[in-house]
């Protein structure tokens, strides 16, 4: 759901000199890898490990409203990590023009493909953010919506498969953004890469990482959004949307529409799909089979045709 990261990788002693400012000193740094979209470093300290995060796509005053939005959710129970503050207040520093915000390292464990009671835990998880977090606030707009330039890029598209698809599909779902429900703190982005399974604990847990793209949205679209990343790792799998929303429901306290998860789902896949077109386009998508333009279209297909099963056992 995410576009590469910058080339300009800070060297280690960069990183301990941006660490400075948040009173760590750093002994050993190490870049991560995982995460299209950012650079990511972890850092031991003597307050333990962290991560540094150089946001490669907001500007500082967004970095801004974003780390307020991570610390607000920490504040209201949700599953993210810490942040650090700096020593003079605030969060976000700069590197080489970019904002940076500093973490705790979550030590846990993350999975290619989540295994089935583990997607019930993440959905559980969901939903007690939409209800811990109902009343967050956010500056940041809904990042699931068609914008302007990617409609203008659909209608340009050559016609093939993929065009009809994307636009059938956006003019029978495009009803999802019009709710009337209240809005609540959502990830938006839950893929398996940005979930952390807790390591040494008995119950385990989740964590989810990696909010760039949160904001306030219905919370149909960020659950519709969670079946494209943990239902679908090779083709759409029934069982697993069945525990994702029975996760949901008893971590939320309510059951969500399913018709309308169904269409939130598919309206998510054509912007990912659209993005991910544009991206390879640039040359900015790694040659990933999973990750093409195309790759939803038969998890989609296959989502539609089971989901009259969905209440099946």
């Amino acid at each position: 759901m995410t576009a590469p990261a910058s080339d300009a990788a800070p060297a280690a002693v960069d990183v301990v000199t941006l660490l400075e400012s948040y009173g760590l000193c750093a002994s050993i740094v190490r870049p991560l890898t995982g995460g299209m979209e950012n650079l990511h470093y972890r850092a031991e300290t003597p307050s333990g490990a962290v991560v540094v995060t150089i946001l490669c796509k907001k500007t500082g005053h967004e970095a801004e409203h974003y780390a307020r939005f991570l610390a607000d959710l920490r504040t209201a129970g949700a599953p993210v990590p810490r942040l650090r503050p700096l020593t003079a207040g605030g969060w976000v520093s700069v590197h080489d023009g970019h904002p940076v915000i500093v973490a705790d390292f979550i030590d846990g464990r993350q999975y290619t493909v989540m295994p089935p009671h583990l997607v019930e835990e993440a959905g559980a998880a969901l939903g007690r953010v939409h209800r811990l977090a109902a009343h967050v606030g956010c500056a940041l707009p809904p990042h699931l919506r068609l914008r302007v330039d990617e409609a203008a890029a659909l209608a340009e598209l050559p016609d093939d498969a993929f065009a009809r698809w994307a636009r059938t599909t956006l003019r029978e779902t495009d009803y999802v953004t019009r709710q009337t429900v209240p809005m609540v703190a959502v990830h938006a982005d839950l893929f398996p890469d940005n979930t952390i399974v807790l390591a040494g604990q008995p119950g385990r847990g989740v964590v989810f990482i990696d909010w760039e793209d949160g904001s306030r949205d219905f919370p149909a679209i960020d659950v519709g959004m969670a079946l494209l990343g943990l239902c679908c790792p090779d083709g759409f799998s029934l069982p697993r949307a069945r525990r994702l929303l029975r996760g949901y429901t008893a971590g939320s306290g309510h059951a969500l529409d399913p018709r309308l998860v169904m269409d939130c789902a598919r309206y998510a896949a054509v912007l990912v799909s659209l993005r991910r077109f544009r991206w390879q386009r640039a040359g900015r998508l790694p040659a990933d089979p999973a990750r093409t333009h195309t790759a939803l279209m038969r998890p989609v297909t296959e989502l539609q045709q089971l989901w009259p099963q969905m209440n099946g056992p």
